[in-house]
């Protein structure tokens, strides 16, 4: 990769994650000496990734570029921005810079994967300036939908880029402050080099409706539900918690919080002085039971479908404190994330099927967004009027309206710069262009295990889900290598088990000319099994229009 020669000070943005996806946040930001990265986040597994915990950035570039990586900055602390932490830092050892709530997440986090300790961990207050290598680094309060949240101001000698994080503006919100456009058009008098913004909601006309919304409605569902209240929402929704929480005062009713991401939520809000909840008002799942439902709330994940989440469980009838009684009332206080339209539902049918009364979003306002939409996005581009505009966070149809408001709102065209993942970019005050790419795809982690897309692990997960396997296994004479017996052909999960015989027979009687052929001569074993695969693999497909995974065995007698 070249870089600049001029003297003109120049920068560069490389994006790892977070372009053309809802997840796996991550931007790098760079100039001749220092590197930061702003944001390390997770992408939750989508439907043809069977049995993925989670899939994280690709970060071999900073690896490869370790010894100019300053800090990592955080915006806030949701999943897609901070829950690949403790894999980066197994990459680049460098200082962490967390504003409060991300902070106490990051210190259970780390503490979980046993890293606390060799951590550099270091709390910052919006408004402070921080020097980190040769850049001068300040966050700015930004309203989100948890608390704490921030976008960054990086001072760089090319000029000022501004990384808004996840926001949208509430000068009225539940908890925590309005975005300080004050201070953001304060730190861009002169205007600012570059701005990357949330594009989540850029699709959108007008303004993203407050959570005060949700104040309203929400008290009203549960004072009027005659049994008991099953409130299910995102872990991070801390305003919604005190909600809950007030309506659970207000209509005399005790509070149950389950799951460990719940609970451990509330505890550090209620520590960090977020959250305002008496200590007799929560009660434990066993005092529930012993309650009238009339006078319970439940308050659990489980908003997107998610399987090991206490509504799921409940839905399921494997909750082990909370069974779904006739009469109850589910409450669900999220917006269904795109892609997780089937669980969702199917979680719902089978809520209904035990008895339940549920009530989505879609019916009554039970749930905001916490992402800006277009007059707001506006807004914030005349508060900061930058030279070269890149939109982040979004899928690319998301990205695609981004960008042409801020063409719309008088960035020039040629300055707005519609990135994806590996995307190199560099700037000066005087022009910019994408001067190289390179392959930023998903990492697959599954227990200790990783991949990225070019391994063959998750290809053959889909391939399972979809075809089944089938397994040949043969015996060799270990002295000339000869056939021994016939081949032995069977399958799980590709055909009903009445039509298996026959075809797997049949199979075996066309493979066995081809192994007695082959195993007469020389071959390597890389050879042989790729033969057993194309031989098997053309007959079944031609009898059943589907291609199993095929696994090859052999045993020297």
């Amino acid at each position: 990769m070249t870089t600049k020669t001029t003297d003109t000070p120049w920068v560069r943005v490389v994006p790892l994650g977070g372009l053309g996806e809802i997840g796996k946040n991550m931007m790098v930001l760079e100039t001749v000496d220092d590197i930061v990265v702003i944001d390390a986040g997770v992408l939750f597994p989508e439907w043809n990734m069977p049995g993925i915990d989670v899939v994280i950035p690709d970060m071999d570039y900073l690896e490869d570029n370790a010894d100019r990586v300053r800090a990592l900055l955080i915006t806030h602390g949701h999943e897609d921005h901070i829950g690949a932490v403790p894999h980066f830092l197994k990459r680049v050892s460098v200082p962490v810079f967390a504003p409060a709530m991300a902070f106490e997440l990051l210190h259970e986090k780390l503490r979980q994967a046993r890293m606390r300790d060799e951590a550099d961990l270091r709390l910052i207050r919006p408004g402070e300036q921080h020097e980190i290598g040769t850049l001068d680094v300040e966050w700015f309060n930004v309203c989100h939908s948890i608390p704490d949240s921030t976008g960054i101001a990086i001072n760089t000698p090319a000029g000022v880029v501004i990384h808004t994080g996840d926001f949208k503006i509430d000068n009225s919100p539940v908890i925590g402050v309005p975005t300080d456009l004050g201070l953001i058009a304060d730190i861009c008098q002169e205007g600012a080099l570059l701005v990357m913004a949330d594009s989540t909601y850029a699709e959108f006309e007008g303004y993203s409706p407050s959570d005060r919304e949700v104040v309203e409605n929400l008290p009203k569902l549960i004072s009027s539900a005659p049994e008991r209240v099953i409130v299910s929402s995102f872990s991070s929704q801390i305003a919604r918690i005190q909600i809950v929480a007030d309506a659970c005062i207000a209509s005399n009713r005790k509070l149950c919080v389950l799951g460990r991401s719940m609970v451990n939520n509330t505890k550090i809000a209620r520590e960090l002085g977020h959250l305002d909840i008496p200590s007799n008002l929560i009660i434990t799942a066993a005092e529930a039971n012993s309650l009238p439902g009339s006078k319970v709330v439940i308050l659990t994940t489980g908003s997107q479908g998610e399987p090991q989440s206490g509504l799921v469980r409940m839905s399921r009838s494997d909750h082990r404190d909370i069974k779904i009684q006739n009469g109850d009332t589910v409450i669900m206080s999220a917006t269904t994330i795109p892609g997780n339209e089937v669980p969702v539902n199917e979680s719902i049918n089978d809520l209904v099927r035990l008895g339940a009364r549920v009530i989505t979003n879609q019916e009554t306002r039970t749930h905001v967004p916490g992402h800006a939409r277009k007059e707001e996005l506006r807004m914030l581009l005349n508060a900061t009027r930058p030279k070269y505009f890149v939109p982040v966070h979004g899928e690319y149809r998301m990205l695609k309206a981004h960008a042409d408001l801020a063409i719309s709102t008088g960035v020039k065209k040629e300055n707005v710069f519609l990135l994806t993942d590996g995307d190199v970019l560099e700037l000066d005050k005087n022009s910019g262009e994408v001067v190289d790419h390179f392959d930023a795809g998903h990492i697959f982690v599954h227990g200790l295990g990783m991949w990225d897309e070019s391994g063959n692990v998750v290809i053959e997960r889909r391939s399972l889900s979809h075809n089944g396997v089938v397994t040949v296994a043969f015996s060799r004479n270990s002295v000339n290598g000869s056939l021994v017996g016939k081949p032995k052909i069977v399958s799980a999960g590709f055909v009903h088990t009445e039509d298996a015989g026959s075809l797997l027979r049949e199979t075996e009687e066309i493979l066995l000319p081809v192994l007695t052929q082959s195993l007469k001569k020389s071959i390597e074993w890389a050879e042989l099994e790729s033969l057993v695969r194309t031989t098997v693999g053309s007959h079944l497909s031609r009898r059943t229009k589907r291609r199993p995974l095929i696994i090859t065995s052999a045993i020297d007698v």
